[in-house]
């Protein structure tokens, strides 16, 4: 059984609580981070916690802990889960228990998780997949928190069409990210990403670096008529990784297939997992 750190104690899966005052039950008020494993040890691990500890400032609570406690908590955590090679590492940090049920009391929690990675269907990255646009803005995009209402009804709307993932999009039709996944195109040979009002995962600013050494990179708006003209597209996040995006709504992007620009930027971010 999986052994995870929830409030200072490290517990079985099945004995970890928090009571049900916690503003993370009440109020949805917690922020959280997910750290991929590779070979047992965590990937980006610095870049995750410097996020995570960035979101829980963002929200307005007073982190309790240093980044090197954290760190030493999810080491502990991956130690007593040495049977797993490969896992996700969750980190949350709620906003503890609240004498009026609504304000925090200064006294947030913070849970480690440890969970299996899911298996994603192989023909996502040779064929790639459709997405869908949904109009939607997160309240506070650089703060990675916990409240995914928005995000579970953006999935079911996206399910429904056939797609894997919806895109948040602005009413006048700038497109932003995905539910839990950022966004690049290939628009006339330059690498484009939204830059503003998405929260900038982990993924994306390596994939930032290496399309840098492929191709003219651009942080900046894109509005949907751009995505829909784009040569190609995909989405990536850190458990997708990198996925060739084809169809956006009821438009073909490109060719219909992934494209060359795609499949390049697969195999440097493959060499550099492999690596790391």
């Amino acid at each position: 059984m999986k052994t995870v750190y929830v409030d200072g104690k490290f517990l079985p899966w099945d004995k970890a609580v928090i009571p049900v005052d916690d503003l993370a039950v009440l109020r949805g008020y917690a922020v959280c981070d997910i750290i991929k494993t590779i070979a047992g040890r965590p990937y980006c691990l610095d870049a995750h916690i410097d996020r995570l500890l960035s979101s829980v400032t963002q929200i307005g609570l007073t982190p309790a802990w240093t980044k090197e406690e954290i760190k030493e908590i999810v080491f502990k955590v991956l130690e007593k889960n040495a049977h797993m090679d490969k896992a996700n590492i969750r980190i949350l940090v709620t906003g503890g228990s609240s004498p009026d049920f609504f304000i925090p009391a200064d006294n947030p929690r913070l849970i480690v998780l440890i969970t299996d990675i899911p298996a994603l269907p192989a023909h996502w990255y040779t064929k790639g997949v459709k997405v869908i646009t949904f109009v939607q803005q997160r309240a506070l995009p650089d703060a990675k928190a916990t409240n995914y209402i928005p995000a579970v009804l953006a999935l079911k709307e996206a399910r429904a069409q056939g797609a894997v993932e919806a895109l948040y999009m602005t009413r006048d039709k700038m497109v932003l990210e995905g539910t839990t996944s950022n966004l690049f195109a290939l628009v006339e040979g330059t690498l484009i990403t939204p830059g503003k009002g998405v929260l900038k995962g982990i993924t994306r600013k390596t994939i930032l670096a290496l399309g840098k050494k492929l191709f003219p990179v651009s942080e900046q708006d894109l509005s949907l008529d751009t995505l829909l003209s784009a040569s190609e597209a995909f989405i990536t996040g850190t458990n997708k990784g990198i996925v060739p995006v084809i169809q956006v709504d009821d438009h073909i992007i490109g060719t219909g297939k992934p494209g060359r620009g795609t499949r390049a930027l697969m195999s440097a971010m493959a060499d550099q997992r492999g690596n790391g």
